[in-house]
């Protein structure tokens, strides 16, 4: 459940305004989940974070929510209801660490700001693997991704920060430089590029306009990953 913090740092004023109170260093807030049933305790210490769920009823310590090895239908509802105030927590009270790539900083930051959408670590054998995804239907408009150039150009070596973006017109675009068939997506509808200033940011922000509204359309798009990770 924690992973969903990878690659996130703590903002202490972001925090403070959210609800979060200091104490020595030590940040604390609380919420009610499930109707009130449930007292979940968020701490954060050194930018890690922690929780409790406690019963409202009985004062004791709910701790099968951390259990692994209880996969119930009741256990799984607590944990979606912590899973709901931490991405809220995350939301509000975290920010990206640096990138890689300066343009990668650069793009994330306007693109985060103009559709309110935040970057989602959901894999943890995949931890600089990140979706943006509407609100409304879930579906993803791009997928940024820290992998060896040489997954995109043969030859090249290094790391460099990528995005896939989804696009209708494929094969005219594959003719640009910088812009190249989109790794682990469906190669007809997606394109992958890497954001090392190669292409502009105006260039860049186009083709994420786009891909924003092509999944934003009530068709089927998006979950065209390949390969499960």
């Amino acid at each position: 459940m924690f992973e969903i913090f990878k690659a996130y740092q703590f903002n202490s004023k972001k925090a403070k305004e959210y609800g979060f109170v200091e104490n020595q260093g030590v940040w604390t807030y609380s919420s009610t989940i499930l109707q009130g049933d449930f007292l979940m305790k968020i701490t954060v210490e050194d930018s890690d974070l922690t929780f409790q769920v406690f019963d409202q009823e009985t004062g004791e310590l709910y701790p099968q929510v951390h259990m692994e090895s209880m996969r119930g239908t009741f256990v799984g509802t607590v944990r979606e209801a912590c899973l709901e105030v931490l991405y809220g927590i995350r939301k509000a009270c975290f920010e990206v660490e640096e990138f890689l790539c300066p343009q990668t900083k650069r793009i994330m930051a306007l693109v985060q700001e103009k559709y309110g959408n935040q970057l989602e670590y959901l894999w943890e054998k995949s931890p600089d693997t990140a979706v943006l995804r509407h609100e409304d239907n879930q579906k993803w408009y791009a997928i940024l991704m820290r992998i060896p150039w040489d997954r995109l150009d043969k030859g090249r070596e290094g790391l460099v920060e990528a995005v896939n973006l989804k696009h209708d017109q494929v094969a005219d675009l594959l003719s640009q430089m910088g812009i190249y068939p989109a790794f682990h997506m469906n190669k007809r509808y997606w394109i992958s590029l890497p954001l090392d200033d190669t292409l502009t940011d105006e260039k860049v922000l186009e083709l994420f306009e786009r891909s924003w509204f092509l999944t934003s359309r009530s068709e089927e798009h998006t979950s065209e990953l390949q390969s499960q990770r």
